[in-house]
């Protein structure tokens, strides 16, 4: 019987074919390339944790599913759900906290993290920019952080770029997870940012069950020593200068000092700044609301048009160069030693005070960031045209006062992207990216400024402006903190 042909109609013989088909992937090549990557993921950070000066934390070798169950399950996320079911119902309260949880829980992926998304985040870079290290501090300054202190670099934010050079830089180090806004909430950039070891973040949600799991959630990685990245400010510098900054994940992150397993908490001060921020014309258009009112349909054509430029660059499709990108690294700030500077210690914290120190660590973090911002040529031009009051402008005089804005600056020793540039390379280079960007237009050897681009100009001088202002230290480090606590910290429901 075996020799004789079966016939089918076409009708049964295409489901039946393409049930063969999902039948073999799910049963056969599914497994097969699961178990290959598991492999894979397992030596790779067997060897990770052999090169990195800071190994990968334990907790990301638990499965994703069972970290959920660990944070929902929670006491403090437990009883915030009690409190909602009140007013909800049980049902809708779990499902909401679920829902919740799912965003907030990464699922790190060494491979990605390491192979392809270091490739993809160096290709893309240096594509757009030259990347250097203005500061950086002596070497063997992070390597005597002990094994018990969780570390978080904080930084400005300039660019949503900010995220990814530092990912960059730092990946020879250790991993770094990074909070996420709702941007990052739509697939599949949801899912690449779980994989890169972040969570999302609803930066304006006011809702208690909320919340506690997002506290809760920083309290679980602060305990296990994940490497977390913030930025004080909450959200993108609208005008170039340090924005208000906002305390809520600062609050969340002390609140772990002294509990657990975590004995300190070390703050590396981050600061950037970018000859061009893509972003920055539209963060110019929505300097007054920002992004708050924008619906998700423009969250989502924003993403879709951002994917596009992306994949221009990484095809090498687009290859238009945006200058340099300069980086910072400051001083380490211990909690523990800030505290016994103070007069007190982790052992003697408890919850009211730890939610007192949150405000005068963050002026110490905010005023070792505003000390270590970079300086770039198109800074130092922008600056003295912007101060010059004149609309018809003469290269010399340009010159001029970048050659007295240096010399103020290296008096200081602000940290400076311009290597050993001397003075002329210096004005020339700043002066091409402003015409190039038509900041100033140029006609018969004068220069211009551009009524429509004055904006722009005053944002790239503002980058930089702190450095001019006659501000005491005191003043100097408290002048960006202009709100406190603005989001609080839910208390434990009882």
């Amino acid at each position: 019987m075996l020799g004789y042909p079966i016939t089918l109609p076409l009708w049964a013989a295409v489901p039946t074919l393409v049930l063969a088909a999902l039948g073999a992937k799910a049963f056969i090549f599914d497994p097969i390339i699961r178990r290959v990557l598991n492999r894979r993921e397992r030596d790779l950070k067997a060897h990770l944790n052999t090169t990195l000066i800071r190994p990968l934390p334990a907790v990301l070798q638990v499965p994703r599913r069972v970290l959920m169950e660990r944070l929902f399950n929670d006491a403090e996320v437990q009883a915030a759900i009690d409190l909602a079911a009140d007013t909800r119902g049980r049902d809708a309260a779990e499902k909401e906290a679920r829902t919740y949880v799912d965003e907030m829980m990464p699922s790190f992926f060494a491979l990605f993290y390491f192979h392809v998304g270091y490739w993809l985040a160096r290709r893309y870079l240096r594509s757009m920019y030259d990347i250097q290290i203005a500061q950086q501090p002596p070497p063997g300054a992070y390597t005597d952080i002990p094994e018990d202190a969780s570390i978080v670099l904080v930084g400005n934010h300039r660019s949503n770029m900010d995220v990814a050079v530092l990912s960059y830089l730092a990946s020879r180090t250790s991993m770094v997870s990074f909070a996420a806004g709702e941007w990052a909430a739509v697939w599949p950039v949801n899912r690449i940012m779980h994989m890169s070891g972040s969570y999302i973040i609803r930066r304006e949600a006011q809702s208690r069950l909320y919340k506690k799991v997002l506290a809760r959630y920083i309290h679980m990685m602060i305990g296990a020593h994940m490497p977390q990245g913030i930025f004080l400010e909450g959200g993108l510098s609208r005008d170039g200068a340090i924005q208000p900054v906002k305390l809520g994940l600062m609050r969340y992150i002390l609140a772990g000092l002294g509990k657990g397993g975590t004995r300190d908490i070390v703050f590396i001060p981050v600061a950037f700044n970018y000859d061009r921020v893509p972003e920055d014309l539209t963060l110019l258009a929505h300097q007054d609301h920002g992004f708050a009112r924008k619906s998700k349909f423009y969250t989502l054509k924003s993403t879709i048009w951002h994917s596009f430029g992306v994949s221009a660059r990484l095809l090498r499709i687009s290859r238009r160069r945006y200058g340099q990108a300069a980086v910072s690294f400051g001083p380490a700030l211990s909690a523990r030693d800030w505290l016994a500077e103070h007069g007190g210690s982790v052992e003697a914290l408890d919850d009211e005070q730890r939610k007192a120190i949150v405000a005068p660590i963050a002026e110490s973090i905010i005023g070792r960031i505003s000390d270590i911002i970079p300086v770039l040529p198109v800074s130092l031009v922008a600056t003295v045209i912007h101060e010059s009051g004149s609309d018809i402008l003469q290269k010399t005089e340009i010159k001029q006062g970048v050659l007295r804005l240096l010399e103020r600056l290296r008096q200081r020793n602000v940290p400076m992207a311009i290597d050993e540039l001397d003075g002329e390379t210096t004005y020339r280079k700043g002066l091409d990216v402003l015409l190039s960007r038509e900041v100033l237009i140029q006609d018969e050897g004068h220069l211009y400024r551009n009524p429509d681009k004055k904006a722009l100009l005053a944002y790239f001088a503002r980058t930089i402006a702190h450095y001019f202002e006659d501000l005491s230290e005191e003043n100097k480090a408290t002048a960006p903190l202009y709100s406190i606590l603005t989001v609080s910290e839910p208390e434990t429901p009882t």
